[in-house]
């Protein structure tokens, strides 16, 4: 069971920097956050074990290492029904190439966010999820031309935090 902790100043202050530098040791983190080593790596772990830090997570260039093709799926279904939303779900799961899937609200149901070798591979793709029975009225395909900002990060110190203050600690 997950422990619930108070998002205090300096838990947001460590969130916010290893948000920004996964590598950081914990040494550097304590000095830049004001904490010794041993309290910082302390709150480090709770904000772990408490669900608040999901992942470390080491972001490749692949232009460098690979040919590429990314896009995004807008996935339109035939029915909204929770059977056929899970089914749906479940199998994007399944799909190593679909490196992202959020439900929507608009036009479309869901965005994917997928990486293929080619526009071929991305077809096949699109023509693998349409031929299974999960739902799928249609997927119009966004392939990206470039990418002038990646995601760098949550803008963490411009959001309102549930607790929504900065008590001391």
């Amino acid at each position: 069971m997950k422990r619930s902790i108070k998002l205090d100043r300096l838990n947001r202050r460590i969130l916010t920097f290893l948000q920004n530098n996964a590598r950081i040791s914990n040494i550097d983190l304590a000095n830049d956050v004001g904490l010794s080593p041993s309290a910082c790596l302390q709150r480090t772990k709770a904000l772990e074990e408490a669900g608040y830090i999901h992942s470390y997570l080491t972001v490749v260039n692949l232009n460098k290492i690979c040919e590429n093709v990314t896009a995004y799926l807008d996935i339109t279904m035939n029915h909204h029904e929770q059977p056929t939303l899970r089914r749906f779900e479940k199998a994007v799961k399944a799909y190593g190439n679909i490196v992202d899937c959020m439900r929507m609200s608009g036009g479309s149901d869901y965005m994917a966010f997928c990486v293929c070798s080619s526009v071929a591979e991305l077809n096949e793709l699109c023509e693998e999820l349409l031929g299974q029975d999960l739902g799928i009225q249609r997927i119009d395909t966004r392939i990206v031309m470039d990418t002038p900002k990646w995601m760098g990060g949550y803008p963490l110190d411009d959001l309102r935090w549930r607790d929504g203050g900065d008590e001391e600690e």
